[in-house]
């Protein structure tokens, strides 16, 4: 089956809609590929988590699985001028201990966000100036400079009540009694490695969809997969491409594709003058950084075939990437072509910049993660040993890499596959802000730029500008000429974008979310609307 009849057929299974009240809930258990690296709210941002946090976690907004706003501990939001925004707290929005949601809960879980040391929500807040609480039921927040993709924000960072926020340590939340929830379920178990287990919270709003709702983490996909096969769980995420044909053949179960704007690229380390992972052909560290040169940066990119990974080990389920964003995404420029593969021009330039025999350099990379993210690993070393960089490839549990890519410290690696999903924002500004952006200790801004690739100060201020400007037209025009610039210096090396399969028994219908995020509540039973 086509790529393309496959997105068709979701997009006419799923339809659209919102979870709301149910008739029937069940029980469902769901092996999923991904365990949350950490259970406080506030330290480490990725898809891992915030999957688990929405949940049991309240959002100020939330996103639905195609990445569109939806009110939630917020019943309404509007920028009242260029730098204020308000929003009005839903009356009926509580804690899991029957206490109300107010400003001053949502304003402490903010400020913890962005105290805590080494966190990643910090650059979300990079251009709020203060928190104002208007009344019980009102909240302002004043920014800089105008902040239009300030609504996408807060469908990221989870509110706990104050009294938590200003008090908790991170090994607090480990306990699930200590978390107090503001979404639709209650974290009543947490077994590292094996289990988390949600019940619904009594003093939400609406009726969860599940009366009992499991997650069994299943980092392996055979593992995943034989458990679906059994019949132990209900539906699994992460399915490979030679999986989903399996899936498809037995009796009762069927898989399910859909689009998503998640991005493989590699990063490589472009601040250290000599970096730890790559040495000369006899095995000595080089006196130089070598991805300082920006021939040696482009002759990475002509190295690697991206129609092939897509085609062989993606089985087309995806696409090649031009630039650090996915077709559809406000600035998205279709006219930005993806690197041809010239294995001979780059061999050309690796010369040109010193290195005639090329050299070594050890690539890590996640396992489990990502659409077979081993192989594509193992396939990008070996393209790059045709023009002479001798890949050692490292590949290691995502929770793992994660940790050392994002720590902005020595221990980071030197060369790494790595990844991003624009979905939140809707828009390619995400990645521009975030991962091409100069890195800025003091204020956050390029908190994912892992690589600390130094943008130029006309690059970091059309970025800037482009974040703060209000039309779309103009904001998106802004960010198509910043991704030109940009992929035309290679600070990363765009591989491809994925694609989302998930399989289920016969009776339920998930959605493959764009954000990636697997959310039970939009799991379809029975054929009745979500």
């Amino acid at each position: 089956m086509s790529w393309a009849i496959r997105i068709a057929r979701w997009a006419v299974c799923l339809g659209v809609g919102v979870a709301g009240a149910q008739a029937a809930a069940a029980d469902l258990t769901i092996g999923i590929r991904n365990e949350p690296q950490t259970l406080d709210p506030h330290y480490l941002w990725g898809f891992s988590n915030s999957q688990a946090y929405y949940h049991y976690l309240g959002y100020m907004i939330r996103i639905t699985p195609d990445g569109k706003l939806l009110p939630s501990l917020a019943a309404s939001w509007k920028p009242l001028n260029d730098n204020e925004w308000v929003f009005r707290l839903n009356p009926e929005a509580k804690f899991s201990d029957g206490s109300p949601v107010t400003p001053a809960d949502i304003v402490a879980s903010y400020q913890r966000a962005i105290d805590m040391p080494g966190g990643g929500y910090r650059g979300l807040f990079a251009l709020v100036e203060r928190f104002e609480i208007v009344d019980a039921g009102t909240l302002k927040i004043h920014t800089r400079q105008p902040y239009p993709a300030l609504p996408y924000t807060l469908t990221q960072v989870p509110v706990i009540p104050k009294a938590v926020a200003e008090k908790a340590q991170s090994k607090d939340f480990m306990v699930p009694s200590f978390n107090v929830s503001a979404g639709p379920y209650v974290l009543t178990k947490y077994e590292p490695g094996s289990t988390m287990v949600f019940k619904p919270n009594p003093y939400y709003w609406e009726k969860p969809k599940w009366d009992n709702l499991t997650f069994r983490f299943l980092s392996d996909s055979s593992a995943r997969l034989a458990a679906l096969m059994s019949g132990s769980i209900d539906m699994i995420d992460g399915v490979l491409p030679d999986d989903a044909e399996e899936i498809d053949k037995k009796p009762g179960l069927h898989s399910i594709s859909g689009p998503s704007g998640r991005m493989v690229y590699i990063a490589m380390d472009q601040s250290r003058e000599i970096t730890p992972e790559v040495f000369d052909n006899d095995g000595k560290p080089l006196k130089t950084n070598p991805f300082k040169d920006l021939r040696v940066r482009k002759a990475l990119a002509l190295a690697v075939d991206r129609k092939t990974i897509v085609d062989r080990i993606l089985k087309g389920r995806g696409g090649p990437l031009s630039q650090m964003g996915t077709p559809g995404q406000g600035g998205y420029d279709p006219d930005l072509p993806v690197v041809a593969y010239d294995p001979d021009q780059a061999r050309q330039l690796l010369k040109e910049a010193g290195y005639p025999d090329g050299f070594r350099v050890t690539l890590s990379c996640p396992n489990g993660h990502l659409v077979n993210d081993s192989r594509v690993c193992q396939a990008v070393g070996q393209m790059l040993a045709r023009v002479g960089i001798k890949a050692s490839v490292n590949v290691m549990p995502w929770s793992v890499l994660v940790t050392k890519v994002t720590c902005h410290c020595d221990k980071r690696p030197s060369f790494f596959m790595t990844t991003w999903n624009n979905t939140y924002a809707g828009e390619v500004g995400a990645a521009l802000s975030n991962l091409i952006r100069s890195y800025d200790k003091a204020t956050g801004k390029g908190s994912w730029n892992q690589g600390e690739y130094a943008s130029t100060p006309e690059l970091d201020a059309m970025i800037d500008k482009a974040f703060a400007t209000i039309d779309d037209d103009a904001r998106h025009a802004l960010q198509r000429r910043a991704m030109k610039m940009a992929m035309e210096d290679f600070p990363v090396l765009p591989l491809h974008y994925q694609a989302v399969t998930m399989g289920a028994r016969k009776d339920l219908t998930p959605w493959p979310a764009t954000i990636e995020y697997t959310l039970s509540e939009y799991v379809k039973q029975d054929g009745k609307a979500q």
